[in-house]
């Protein structure tokens, strides 16, 4: 089930526009592959805020073949991304399409698990005296959102904005009569597990929102 009329969706997608030539052919790529990369509404909604904030550095979850993180950065309103990716095919794919761009030199990609990568980095980053990331962008495992939100902790610092994509999972986490698998029930289980912590935790401000999948944009209070 889609989270939004099929019609004001496709009203919505129609006023897209891709960041650049280079960008919407490689969406085009993505989606004839169904590699799976944020939705149109999405991507823009994030621009915008990237265009608001202007974070120095961003920490991505979840590389896949790169394309958000060419958007992030071929937006120019962010200085260095800190990308995480699993798969080492998809690494390589991704690696690739920086290099294509550019602009390699300015996304640092780390293959493996997530978790692990985190924990690296909050040893990489333990005696600085800021928060080393200023925007979070969530788009990894999607039963390991709370997981790595905690793990975020430390690389995070006041005003630092955390947001989460696919959060309504098509509809599945407002309500169990959507579920479409039995496979999806721990999955909804957890999305239903991180949404009550993220908009329940003191000092932190959360907003969900029906863009695209489902969007959970968290802003660490100062």
């Amino acid at each position: 089930m889609k989270i939004t009329d099929e019609k004001v969706t496709e009203y919505i997608q129609g006023l897209y526009k891709p960041l650049n030539p280079f960008l919407g052919q490689l969406r085009k790529e993505a989606e004839s592959r169904n590699i799976p990369i944020i939705s149109k509404e999405i991507e823009r909604l994030l621009l915008t805020m990237l265009q608001i904030q202007k974070p120095e550095r961003l920490l991505e979850i979840g590389t896949a073949i790169g394309y958000s993180a060419l958007c992030f950065i071929m937006s120019g309103n962010v200085g260095h991304i800190t990308t995480l990716e699993l798969q080492e095919k998809l690494c390589n794919e991704a690696s690739t399409n920086f290099e294509k761009a550019g602009v390699a030199n300015r996304i640092r990609l780390m293959q493996g698990d997530a978790l692990e990568s985190l924990k690296t980095l909050s040893k990489e980053f333990r005696n600085t005296p800021s928060a080393p990331f200023d925007f979070v962008f969530i788009d990894g495992a999607k039963g390991h959102y709370l997981k790595i939100w905690k793990h975020c902790m430390d690389l995070c610092g006041p005003g630092t904005t955390i947001v989460a994509d696919n959060i309504l999972y098509k509809a599945m986490t407002a309500a169990d009569e959507y579920l479409d698998v039995r496979r999806n029930k721990t999955i909804v289980n957890r999305m239903r597990e991180y949404l009550n912590y993220v908009t329940e935790l003191p000092g932190v401000t959360t907003a969900v929102l029906p863009v695209g999948d489902g969007i959970a944009v968290s802003v660490i209070e100062g």
